[in-house]
């Protein structure tokens, strides 16, 4: 009977071990998620270099208001949400205020 109890106790501990090994995996994919996050700061609209507002005030924006507007460091571009009445899109522009995909 001993032999049994101590045969159970190896299995169930064994599987218990073997269950902490595989939760401790994902960690890793979350830390590199929350850096690829941090890269895009949130600024203010005053905040945009001069080149940007002057292409905002162009044809293609007129009516548009800026919304929100964020600096990536990483890759030295802005991101600019606008919103027209109900509608709003996302324009990304470099440094000298030239748009990018």
């Amino acid at each position: 009977m001993k032999k049994v109890m101590f045969v159970l106790f190896a299995l169930v501990a064994g599987v218990g071990f073997a269950n902490a090994q595989v939760s401790s995996d994902p960690a890793p994919a979350a830390t590199q998620s929350t850096q690829m996050q941090d890269e895009k700061t949130k600024i203010k609209a005053e905040e945009l270099p001069q080149t940007i507002k002057k292409a905002l005030e162009g044809e293609d924006y007129r009516g548009w208001l800026i919304n929100a507007a964020y600096h990536n460091k990483a890759k030295n571009t802005y991101e600019v949400e606008l919103k027209n009445g109900a509608e709003t899109k996302t324009v990304k522009f470099d440094k000298d205020g030239k748009k990018v995909d």
